[in-house]
């Protein structure tokens, strides 16, 4: 896990860490010089539970989303178990699910990949749905990518597979034939990569309270360089203590700025549905941002 200033966007990534510690047998994390308290946050975690390791890695100074891909394939490569397991700052894994995660390599030792499927909340709104690959054998070849938002095969080794395949017309329509096959069909039965569901979806929550909603909206103007995103969101900040008023707005502006799956109105699913360390936060309608609770810590010794 990457993570910078994500305290004071309101990431839940103390939870996060707390869901996936029971799948690892190490857990890295790269801090990239917060100044919002979320590197005091994450040292207590690595004292309370010595699975944690946590580096500090600069940013690089870019005005793009590549920074991100940069600074988890430079934490990436300092993973040295037999595979690697990425996890984003707002993402909880359901208790439910991180036996069979942790299960899988044994289940299916042949499969180099893993993707599993996810839902996207914003505030308890069902906002998106999908795939992602996840867990993977620790090749080097297997690296972060787009804005790393998955798992994949890293350019080098692409070009590579490529270029010799050139000189052989056959295998080149076979590599260009399965790629094709997969971003349509995405079949689960390949036996290099497979896409499994879980008991429950990874949750994924863009945005849990008000004022961390306006932040994050600030934050992705800047790093994804949406000037009209950055500025619409100005007009949310007026309602952001009404959350009743606030958050039915807020999800309209995000139909309208960014890509969503699910047709309006969007759904919900009930408070006991989440993964038990979220219920508290998605049963609290009167926070306004983020919190670190201190039973998690104690929680976090244990797991």
């Amino acid at each position: 896990m990457i993570v910078k200033d994500v305290l004071k966007q309101g990431y839940p990534f103390v939870e996060s860490i707390a869901s996936a510690l029971p799948i690892c047998d190490e857990f890295l994390i790269s801090d990239g010089y917060s100044q919002d308290g979320t590197y005091e946050v994450i040292q207590k975690i690595a004292i309370l539970n010595p699975k944690v390791k946590v580096f500090r890695d600069p940013w690089p100074n870019k005005k793009n989303v590549t920074v991100l891909t940069d600074v988890t394939n430079i934490l990436r490569a300092r993973c040295h178990c037999d595979y690697i397991f990425l996890v984003q700052a707002n993402e909880v894994i359901h208790e439910q699910s991180a036996p069979l995660i942790k299960a899988f390599p044994k289940i299916f030792p042949q499969v180099d990949t893993f993707s599993f499927a996810f839902i996207q909340f914003v505030d308890k709104y069902k906002f998106a749905e999908g795939f992602r690959l996840r867990l993977a054998k620790n090749y080097p070849r297997i690296v972060a990518k787009g804005d790393a938002w998955t798992l994949g095969t890293s350019d080098e080794f692409n070009r590579a597979k490529i270029l010799r395949s050139l000189i052989r017309p056959r295998r080149f329509y076979y590599y260009l034939a399965k790629g094709v096959e997969f971003v349509h069909a995405n079949p689960s039965y390949d036996y290099l990569s497979r896409a499994m569901y879980l008991p429950n979806p990874i949750f994924r929550y863009w945005a849990l309270f008000p004022r961390d909603f306006i932040e994050k909206c600030r934050r992705h103007g800047e790093l994804f360089q949406m000037a009209k995103f950055a500025k619409s969101y100005e007009e949310l900040e007026r309602k952001v203590d009404d959350p009743k008023v606030f958050w039915p707005l807020a999800v309209e502006f995000l139909e309208h700025t960014k890509d969503q799956q699910y047709p309006k109105p969007f759904d919900t699913i009930e408070v006991k549905d989440h993964p038990a360390i979220m219920q508290e936060f998605i049963s609290n309608s009167k926070a306004q941002k983020y919190y670190v609770r201190e039973e998690i810590y104690e929680k976090i010794k244990t797991l």
